[in-house]
C-alpha cells in the first residue's frame, strides 16, 4: 500500500516549462549563446542542472549561472499555473491520510510564493527544496522521515526523478505532464508511466494503492 508520496514540483504539480525555458534562454543570451527552441530544451534539459550547463557553457561557474537565472526568473512567476489534476490528487492523498513530500530543485522563494498563491501548503507534509542531486537527497528524505520504502512512491516528470526513486529503493511513477518526452522516461523503466497525476490517482484507487500492473500512456494496462 502506498502511504508516502514524494513528488517532484516542476512539471508534476505545476506547469512552469515555458517560464523556465524563457529564463534559460536569457541565461544563454547573457553568456553569448543563441536561444534554443522549446522542443530542443525539452529534449536536452537534464538534472542535476549543472550537467546541462556544463555541456554548453563549461567556462562559467554554476553559481554565476544560477545567479543570472534567479535574477530573471521572478519576472515569469505569474505565468506558472497548477497542472489540472494537482489539487484533486493532493485532496485524494489527504483523504487517504498519505504523507506528501516535495523533492525539487526549485528555489525556496519561488516555491513558497506559488504554494501560498495556490493554497496548497497544508497538503504538504514536508518540502525539500533547492536540491542539486535527488539521487543523493532521497536517502535523507527516507531516513529523516523514517519512511517504509515498500510503502513509498516517487513521482516525477524527468528521468532524474525516476533515477532518484530507484536509488532510494522505492517505487517510481513517471508522468508526461512536464519536461521529458515519453521515450526518455520509458528508457528509465519506471514502475508506472502515466499521463498525469489524475491517471495515477485512478490507478491507486483501482488497485487499492498496490502496484499489480504497469499502465500504458493511454490508460490501458499491460502486465508489468
Amino acid at each position: 500500500m502506498v502511504q508516502n508520496v514524494i513528488l517532484d514540483w516542476s512539471g508534476t504539480l505545476v506547469d512552469d516549462l515555458k517560464p523556465v525555458w524563457k529564463t534559460t534562454n536569457h541565461v544563454f543570451s547573457v553568456c553569448g549563446l543563441p536561444p534554443v527552441s522549446l522542443d530542443e530544451f525539452r529534449s536536452e534539459f537534464c538534472l542535476p542542472v549543472r550537467r546541462y550547463y556544463e555541456r554548453l557553457v563549461p567556462h562559467i561557474p554554476t553559481a554565476e549561472l544560477e545567479r543570472i537565472f534567479l535574477q530573471k526568473y521572478p519576472e515569469y512567476r505569474n505565468e506558472i499555473r497548477l497542472l489540472p489534476d494537482t489539487l484533486g490528487f493532493l485532496q485524494f492523498c489527504a483523504l487517504r491520510r498519505m504523507n506528501v513530500f516535495i523533492a525539487s530543485s526549485v528555489d525556496t522563494a519561488t516555491y513558497e510564493s506559488l504554494m501560498a498563491r495556490f493554497g496548497l501548503v497544508h497538503y504538504i507534509t514536508k518540502a525539500y527544496l533547492g536540491i542539486e542531486d535527488k539521487t543523493v537527497k532521497i536517502h535523507q528524505i527516507l531516513d529523516e522521515n523514517r519512511l517504509n520504502r515498500n510503502e513509498t512512491l516517487f513521482v516525477g516528470d524527468m528521468e532524474h526523478d525516476i533515477a532518484a526513486g530507484q536509488a532510494g529503493g522505492v517505487r517510481t511513477c513517471a508522468v508526461l505532464s512536464g519536461y521529458n518526452h515519453s521515450e526518455t522516461l520509458q528508457a528509465q523503466k519506471p514502475d508506472l508511466l502515466c499521463l498525469n497525476l489524475g491517471e495515477l490517482q485512478k490507478i491507486l484507487m483501482e488497485d487499492g494503492g498496490r502496484f499489480g500492473c504497469r499502465p500504458s500512456v493511454t490508460g490501458h494496462r499491460t502486465n508489468g
